[in-house]
């Protein structure tokens, strides 16, 4: 059903074939002890995902936002139109993140905890940090 791999802090976890209430049941055990490890940064990759049932996605949405609550996320990439089309009709979609691709999930998830660190990309090439005034000083500047 699932294999689970790492990209820094990011726990991914593969997911293969349907998604039922039974394969959620599973997926949820596994989430409650990423949390309970403290790994808290979830990407779901459903590019080998065929089908899944409109209530999985409810509670992915759920897992969701108990994982905000831990200052966690959790991210999708990879959705066929079919599981598309489920988000779109429970709602889901309104609340999980949705990334066309494994990597482009990888680096949201690298960008906020840049930015939760105090730095922010500037027109894609310069950082800035936010000084303890709440200014933004540009790094070439201060040289």
């Amino acid at each position: 059903m699932y294999e689970i791999t790492r990209a820094s802090d990011i726990s991914i976890l593969h997911l293969y074939g349907e998604l039922s209430l039974l394969e959620m049941e599973l997926l949820e055990k596994t989430i409650r002890s990423l949390k309970r490890h403290q790994q808290c940064k979830i990407l779901l990759d459903l590019t080998g995902v065929d089908h899944l049932h409109f209530e999985v996605a409810r509670k992915l949405v759920r897992e969701a936002n108990q994982l905000r609550l831990q200052n966690g996320e959790l991210k999708i990439a990879g959705i066929n139109q079919q599981v598309r089309h489920i988000f779109q009709f429970t709602g889901a979609d309104q609340f999980l993140e949705d990334y066309s691709s494994i990597s482009d999930a990888i680096l949201s998830f690298l960008k906020e905890t840049r930015q939760n660190a105090g730095f922010e990309e500037l027109q894609g090439s310069v950082a800035v940090e936010k000084t303890p005034n709440q200014r933004w000083a540009n790094r070439e500047e201060m040289i």
